[in-house]
């Protein structure tokens, strides 16, 4: 799942190719947007699938800090990424989730959608962008390693949340990463690095 991007796709108002050709519109999420979240998560096979109505609130509450990716002549969702501001530290996104439907994954959507992230109205200002990524999800962390490249940023792991905090037993460590420090100006994020 390593994500490459060209220099359009740092505006989130602008199309962006993917795989099958066809132009994609990165955009802010809407309501509406959270069942085909949802189901995009279920379809990933891979995802922590959350609630419907956890998808309902990062469409309406976090939408500012969130993209989408859609189809505009199917309006299908194509892809997605959760994110919300860390309310004891607005310097840092927290990158919640990342979904590609499998008929987009390695063309480089992922790269998009996070540079995307990055001029979102409720994102001004960030200095640091967070995820946690499980060890064997080799293809996420390639991303963030990817996605501080494009930047010109590094990307650490700083931490973990360990297996025994979630429940069951059956859940691997989540590896903290960040990225950063970012110095965006947004007229260069606007023209592409």
């Amino acid at each position: 799942m390593e994500l490459q991007a060209s220099r359009s796709e740092h505006d989130p108002s602008r199309a962006t190719r993917a795989a099958s050709g066809s132009a994609l519109q990165l955009r802010t999420p809407v309501a509406g947007d959270a069942t085909p979240m949802w189901r995009l998560a279920v379809d990933t096979g891979a995802l922590d699938v959350n609630s419907p109505y956890a998808y309902l609130l990062v469409c309406t509450h976090f939408a500012s800090t969130s993209v989408v990716a859609e189809d505009p002549e199917t309006q299908d969702l194509a892809g997605f990424v959760a994110a919300y501001r860390v309310p004891d530290d607005l310097d840092v996104l927290f990158v919640w989730q990342i979904g590609v439907s499998g008929q987009r994954r390695g063309a480089g959507l992922g790269g998009s959608l996070l540079r995307a992230l990055l001029t979102q109205p409720g994102n001004g200002g960030v200095r640091w962008v967070e995820a946690t990524v499980t060890p064997s999800n080799r293809g996420s962390e390639r991303l963030f390693h990817s996605f501080a490249q494009s930047l010109g940023a590094a990307c650490v792991a700083t931490g973990s949340y360990p297996a025994e905090l979630f429940p069951d037993g059956n859940h691997e460590p989540e590896v903290l990463y960040r990225v950063g420090p970012l110095c965006i100006d947004p007229d260069e994020t606007k023209r592409g690095r």
